[in-house]
């Protein structure tokens, strides 16, 4: 891969999370499930009375906290929405301490899936040598967990940002999530010369072109959690957003930003 300079037009190159950097082998019901009972357990064994459906009100929580998010485009993170669902259970000065523990235990399941894509260290570190500004930005409701896995996927060496939709209060698409990662690369004023990676079009795709960033869709077959959501979705979504490119496997991204960069443009 050729170094870049000063000149080149694309300077930096911001990764969505789940699906284009990492995976999980296993689809999203499964996790949200295992999860749900997993949280539930925790509780209990803690002392806490509760129904026999509260993995299921858990789960009901998520998506209606979820659907909230994309709406208003501000995150509701794990933790709040388990003190929202303990307060309507009767508990109403829920210790932090447990809300922790219990949404660790959430993630848990999450993290028994979870694996880096492939090839997903070496792109980094390739484009990191040849002298790219590179970030992370995830729409999460932990950024806990996605700095952990940044640690613990080998990420972290190569990222000069890693930032979430939790720690900004922000979710992709919305400029606010966006701006601060772009001022770290120092791109905030030239969006033009970033590029934005990931799998979601209504998210990444379409909040990355509002700035001026050129965009990557990622499908990558290895990722079921992706499967499971794109079979799931009818009509398709958002088929009006189109990327400036397409990839199915992250090495893949390499001979697009040399054809852009040799494009001068």
């Amino acid at each position: 891969m050729q170094p870049i300079t000063s000149q080149s037009p694309i300077q930096g190159v911001i990764f969505d999370f789940g699906s284009t950097l990492a995976v999980a082998h296993a689809p999203w019901p499964a996790i949200i499930a295992d999860g749900a009972a997993r949280l539930t357990g925790c509780l209990r064994d803690a002392g806490l009375t509760l129904p026999p459906d509260f993995a299921d009100l858990w789960r009901g929580m998520l998506r209606f906290a979820n659907q909230l998010a994309d709406r208003e485009g501000v995150e509701r993170p794990a933790g709040a929405t388990l003190v929202a669902l303990l307060t309507s259970q009767g508990y109403d000065d829920a210790d932090p301490a447990l809300v922790r523990v219990a949404t660790d235990c959430f993630f848990g399941a999450e993290d028994a899936v979870r694996a880096p894509a492939s090839g997903a260290v070496e792109l980094l570190a390739e484009l990191k040598a040849a002298g790219y500004r590179l970030g992370l930005l995830s729409n999460t409701i932990t950024d806990r967990w996605v700095q952990r896995w940044a640690d613990q996927f080998g990420f972290r060496p190569y990222l000069d940002v890693v930032a979430t939709s939790e720690a900004l209060g922000y979710r992709k698409p919305r400029r606010e999530a966006f701006l601060p990662v772009l001022e770290r690369l120092r791109l905030a004023d030239t969006p033009d010369r970033a590029v934005m990676v990931g799998d979601t079009p209504t998210q990444d795709t379409a909040g990355a072109q509002a700035l001026g960033m050129r965009t990557v869709q990622v499908t990558l077959a290895e990722d079921l959690s992706f499967q499971q959501r794109m079979l799931a979705a009818a009509p398709p979504a958002a088929p009006d957003i189109q990327p400036d490119a397409a990839i199915t496997e992250l090495a893949g991204l390499i001979p697009v930003l040399e054809r852009w960069q040799a494009d001068g443009r």
